[in-house]
């Protein structure tokens, strides 16, 4: 168990340190650069988006989850990846005028071609970082991550301030895939991988299929909308939308980007062992919305005072897009997981099957929103977000055999959670007047009083993933002061932990096969999951294996 929440410790890290060079990038270009020339960037970025999935064309997550992985298997993954690569980077570059002219926007044809080139970098990096992700090597995948955005921030926010406009995203998009292939084959330099192979490519392209189908879907669904709004209103309307998109996709960064990164190889793992998926299914759920609603609720309460410090008030226009948008989002929580978990329990064509049945119409109902302007395609969110979902969890439900009413009683503790961490902003918004323009003083005021009330709610209700904040400060305890620690047993009580003082908590049973602690109610988590994978042998894998995808345009801050 150790293991793996320095595991999840790394990840944490990464993206924390990521977002904060992140937040640096957008407070910059929010105030050198006009919504027109970001819309530009983004609708650029919009189509390098729509072929992330190709480009992957699903070799890294079949890495991660295939359950023997043999070296001529990884060098024909390298290959496909780089025969795609090939493909796309030529389709763009011979294509992107074409693109700008549907546009009406001549300035994509040189940002489209310069970004197309990464893909070829993107080749040699990701199978590395997926295998270092198989073997479950944060650390190693948080150094090439974080080296990436280091150099990917610094080239966009430098040439930013030297003038270079809204192409100042395209060379740094550019930087992130070329410096995460410099920073893999110094972290793993086994070039031996990186041969022409196509052993078993039959079952890497049924697998790849699916996924990349899955992929492509889901981006489909991102894009077209805000293609349309680019069309029907033009790149100032674009550019509003998206930087109310990522003022209102903080929380995600931070929570449900870190949980994806160990969803599937724990999920993968688990399943390996031959055990239902149902429980740590469903406390990965309430993990997830532990941290992921409370967070929304906050960017809806504190969209002035947000929005004025990362982007500045001159785009006090996006805030009822960035509120609109937060508690739309709410509805998206079931999605980070649904992947990894139908991947894990088999049903990779389900994931295809679920966008075909709702893409149609979610991409009908967002593209007569577009025509209306960013504040009714935000608003559609409200629709299409439940049909998506909807459509998905039914496939899932069936395949783990989970119940709707299995479904609800997990969440309720995430539920009274969000309530009582949004009692604090209440409190203070209540003293301003019931005006939700405060000063950046008493939003921070009101978060300190949110996290205090998460942070009871989170013992009073016994909410599964108590037990891991009594673990961490366990481990705080054990390091403390001896006078500090009859306080920080006292908190672990209250918490529902009875650990001996002094001593991080322990997993309460084990067996032969997996170690997994025990959870009230005996659900488990997707990181013991992960721990619980049972080592293999020298014959069924290699060494270090599986991350997140190299660096795209999706990492940069645009």
């Amino acid at each position: 168990m150790a293991s793996v929440r320095r595991a999840v410790v790394a990840v944490y890290f990464e993206k924390y340190a990521t977002l904060i060079l992140n937040l640096a990038t957008l407070y910059v270009s929010s105030r050198f650069l006009t919504p027109n020339e970001i819309g530009a960037a983004f609708l650029g970025a919009s189509l390098v988006a729509l072929a992330e999935g190709m480009r992957d064309f699903g070799v890294t997550n079949y890495i991660v989850s295939a359950e023997k992985l043999s070296k001529a298997e990884i060098r024909t993954s390298f290959t496909m990846m780089l025969a795609v690569a090939i493909v796309l980077t030529t389709a763009f570059v011979a294509t992107a005028g074409l693109y700008a002219d549907f546009a009406h926007e001549p300035r994509l044809e040189n940002f489209v071609r310069t970004v197309a080139f990464g893909y070829l970098f993107s080749s040699v990096g990701s199978p590395i970082v997926a295998l270092l992700r198989r073997d479950l090597k944060f650390w190693n995948i948080a150094a090439i991550n974080l080296g990436s955005a280091l150099v990917g921030n610094i080239t966009t926010t430098g040439l930013v301030m030297m003038g270079f406009g809204y192409m100042s995203f395209a060379w740094g998009s550019l930087s992130y895939p070329l410096s995460t292939f410099v920073f893999a084959i110094l972290m793993r330099p086994d070039l031996s991988i990186f041969r022409i192979e196509f052993t078993k490519w039959r079952e890497i392209l049924a697998f790849g299929g699916f996924n990349t189908a899955t992929g492509l879907l889901t981006t489909l669904g991102e894009v077209i909308p805000t293609f349309m709004l680019g069309r029907a209103s033009g790149t100032t309307d674009v550019g509003l939308y998206s930087r109310a998109q990522q003022v209102t996709q903080m929380p995600s960064r931070l929570v449900i980007s870190a949980i994806s990164a160990v969803a599937l190889p724990g999920f993968a793992a688990h399943a390996r062992t031959g055990r239902p998926l149902k429980a740590p299914y469903l406390n990965a759920v309430a993990s997830l919305t532990a941290f992921h609603w409370p967070g929304l609720a906050m960017v809806i309460l504190f969209a002035y005072p947000l929005v004025h410090v990362l982007l500045g008030p001159q785009w006090d226009t996006s805030i009822p897009l960035v509120q609109v948008m937060a508690a739309a989002t709410m509805l998206c929580f079931p999605v980070p997981l649904m992947f990894p978990a139908l991947v894990a329990a088999g049903g990779i064509r389900d994931t295809a099957k679920a966008w075909i049945i709702s893409l149609p119409i979610t991409s009908l109902i967002m593209i007569l929103a577009a025509q209306h302007g960013p504040f009714v395609l935000a608003l559609s969110i409200f629709v299409t977000t439940p049909i998506q979902v909807g459509a998905g969890l039914w496939f899932l439900m069936r395949r783990l055999k989970l119940s709707v009413g299995e479904y609800l009683r997990a969440l309720v503790p995430s539920a009274a959670a969000t309530v009582a961490t949004a009692l604090g902003p209440l409190v203070v918004i209540g003293l301003n007047g019931f005006d939700m323009n405060i000063s950046v003083l008493q939003a921070v005021l009101g978060g300190g009083l949110g996290a205090v009330f998460w942070f009871l709610a989170m013992g009073l209700i016994r909410h599964p993933f108590a037990s891991e904040l009594a673990y961490l400060l366990g481990r705080a305890q054990a390091l403390a002061p001896a006078r500090l620690r009859a306080p920080f047993a006292l908190i672990r009580r209250f918490l529902g932990d009875d650990t001996e003082q002094g001593q991080a908590p322990v997993p309460a049973h084990t067996d032969s096969e997996i170690n997994i602690p025990r959870r009230q109610g005996g659900v488990q988590s997707v990181w013991s999951v992960i721990k619980g994978r049972p080592a293999a042998s020298s014959n069924d894998r290699l060494d270090g294996r599986q991350a997140r995808t190299a660096g795209g345009l999706g990492d940069e801050p645009l």
